[in-house]
């Protein structure tokens, strides 16, 4: 029987990725709900602010499988506490209330911003969640740990569909002449690609509670940039300094999924390949033609 998936926030750095990976699979039957942006002519606009609409209108689908990718980030966060605290602390729980009362699976997505890279050593899944601003202790709040529903704590790097938004790629992209590479500060994360399969494979295989999404390998941001560099084929300088000291890598110490996270290297050949085989979506990225 096909599985219906609803998937929120279908226009963002997470949402259409995980819209536009699942479209290609006829186990799925697939509806989205985004704020003000359609991904295309079946996306349905909402406010879910609007409560009574919102949730109305989740009933009306019945999905199987919610895919929460609403998220105030961090500098609209600082900018708007009143709907940070809604959208990132509180709706979760809602959501995840709602799924119980139609018999639906929460699938909610988290973020690495939950510590505060003062440990030295990768985060473990039960580590305290030390995060400090608005963003970080409003995702926090809104981690749903259940043995219904499922939370994936990530970090990700990929293309937006609009010239806009706050990611480390997207950031990259924009940037002219030189830049700074931090080389003490660590990451363990993923593309958008990556995680739009682990969540596949978590719909496939019923897996429930806290899951950290990662290769278990960290890399520097500098690093992560000159593969930015690399396979993008951009005319940039990145200049390496130390900078201030921050890892908030993190670790999957439950080790069920049945497949290899590929390296660093091979996910951003994969994001970079992604974005010139798709050009209509992402022609506000200039990548050059001679990719390997």
């Amino acid at each position: 029987m096909n599985k219906k998936v609803l998937i929120l926030g279908s226009s963002g750095l997470i949402g259409h990725q995980v819209y536009n990976y699942l479209k290609n699979n006829s186990d799925f039957v697939l509806s989205n709900i985004s704020y003000t942006r359609k991904l295309n002519n079946e996306t349905i606009l909402l406010d879910a602010r609007k409560e009574q609409y919102f949730f109305d209108q989740i009933r009306h689908i019945q999905p199987n499988y919610i895919v929460n990718c609403i998220g105030v980030l961090i500098s609209e966060a600082k900018q708007d506490p009143k709907s940070a605290m809604f959208l990132n602390a509180h709706l979760p729980h809602k959501l995840a209330k709602l799924a119980n009362n139609i018999n639906a699976k929460l699938i909610h997505i988290s973020t690495d911003c939950v510590f505060s890279g003062n440990k030295k050593s990768p985060y473990l899944e039960t580590d305290e969640r030390d995060g400090e601003g608005v963003y970080a202790k409003t995702k926090v709040l809104g981690e749903v740990i259940s043995e219904n529903h499922l939370t994936i704590r990530t970090s990700v790097v990929g293309p937006e569909i609009i010239n806009s938004g706050e990611s480390l790629f997207h950031w990259f992209m924009n940037q002219t002449n030189s830049i700074k590479g931090y080389t003490k500060a660590i990451w363990s994360g993923v593309t958008t690609i990556e995680l739009a399969k682990a969540i596949k494979w978590s719909i496939d295989n019923e897996i429930t509670g806290l899951y950290h999404i990662t290769n278990n390998h960290s890399i520097s941001k500098n690093n992560l940039l000159q593969l930015f560099k690399k396979y993008t084929h951009k005319d940039i300088e990145i200049i390496p300094i130390d900078g201030n000291e921050t890892n908030k890598s993190f670790i999957d110490t439950r080790k069920l999924i049945d497949y290899e996270i590929p390296s660093y290297e091979q996910m951003i050949s994969d994001l970079v390949q992604l974005i010139a085989n798709n050009r209509t979506l992402y022609s506000h990225y200039k990548i050059k033609e001679d990719l390997d």
